[in-house]
């Protein structure tokens, strides 16, 4: 990420917000997503124990038979594929805790921003922007102060929020 870009963010925010901050560049963000699996450890814990358990034990000695038949396929597969992959690969960012959380919303924000992401942090107010160019402004994708200002955690670089909610932000 351009060293002038970030200090040229600092001074912007540091002359709106009149007091001192830190920018920390993410270079370009795409947004991962975390799928909640307890519902369905929550399912098949049911099952065990149900009338069906007889079909899930057979359920699973066909899953078993099947993964050992296929694997060397798999394995060519995988590594053809790994081999076939040129070109850098963008760094996700990844919301978890409650779908209803603040991380998912910031998340579907920095979906629409694909430019080079910094997180600007004060005293007081907490930024995520999208920093847009040599003597452009920087875009603020989201912001966040008081109550609202998620607590931040530099290794691996992540906001977390008072509702449990917490957004992954790539390593640079």
């Amino acid at each position: 990420m351009d060293e002038h870009l970030i200090t040229q963010a600092q001074q912007y925010f540091e002359a709106a917000w009149r007091e001192p901050v830190q920018v920390t560049g993410m270079g370009r963000v795409t947004v991962g997503s975390r799928r909640d699996r307890r519902g369905k450890r929550e399912r098949s814990a049911a099952s065990e124990n149900g009338p069906r358990g007889c079909l899930v034990e057979i359920g699973e000695f066909l899953v078993d038979v099947a993964s050992t038949i296929t694997w060397p396929f798999v394995t060519v597969w995988a590594l053809f594929r790994l081999f076939k992959r040129d070109g850098p690969k963008r760094h996700a960012a990844i919301p978890s805790g409650p779908a209803t959380g603040q991380a998912y919303r910031v998340a579907e924000a920095l979906k629409q921003h694909p430019g080079e992401i910094a997180v600007v942090r004060g005293k007081t107010q907490l930024a995520i922007v999208e920093l847009t160019g040599p003597g452009a402004q920087p875009t603020v994708v989201w912001s966040g102060r008081g109550t609202e200002r998620p607590q931040w955690s530099p290794a691996p670089a992540s906001l977390y929020w008072e509702d449990g909610s917490m957004l992954m932000l790539p390593a640079t």
